[in-house]
């Protein structure tokens, strides 16, 4: 069992990490803006860059454990003469970096007990460069990560979400 806000949980939840991803952007020296979804329900327009987005692709159960897969979207505005574009590239590889680092190495200082040791993340991420996406000057990386986690397959506690 988990314990989250003095109270036990049996698993780590979807929600749980998201707020441990607001709080890693919220920290962040460099972000300015965290969101997390439909990449394309954000109002890029009005953003204050840099931007770190969040966007969850799968997540695959086995007995044991919960794998889930998100992509971490990091962008900031290019000039219109993209004379800043290998800066912003830089500089927003650099933010992954900071990401993955205190993903894998932070204690966190949440309101879950002993939560560093209840996620894995997965040793490799895959990052892929974009320049002029979206409907602004924004240039970024997109890098997909793996977290995996502790998953309790037995009955739940307190009933389940079957009749």
């Amino acid at each position: 069992m988990i314990i989250y806000k003095g109270q036990e949980i049996k698993n780590v939840t979807l929600n749980m990490l998201y707020d441990l991803f607001r709080k890693i952007g919220n920290d962040s020296l460099i972000v300015k803006t965290t969101t997390i979804g439909d990449i394309f329900e954000i109002d890029l327009t009005e953003t204050t860059y840099p931007l770190l987005h969040v966007a969850t692709s799968t997540a695959n159960y086995t007995p044991h454990e919960l794998t889930y897969n998100f992509q971490f979207i990091v962008m900031d505005l290019v000039k219109k003469d993209e004379s800043n574009e290998e800066d912003v590239l830089s500089d927003m590889l650099q933010v992954v970096g900071d990401i993955y680092s205190e993903l894998k190495n932070s204690d966190f200082n949440t309101d879950y007990e002993d939560f560093r040791h209840t996620i894995k993340i997965e040793d490799n991420i895959s990052c892929e460069p974009f320049t002029e996406r979206f409907d602004n000057e924004v240039s970024g990386w997109t890098a997909t990560i793996s977290i995996k986690v502790a998953f309790d397959a037995s009955a739940c506690v307190g009933g389940t979400a079957f009749a």
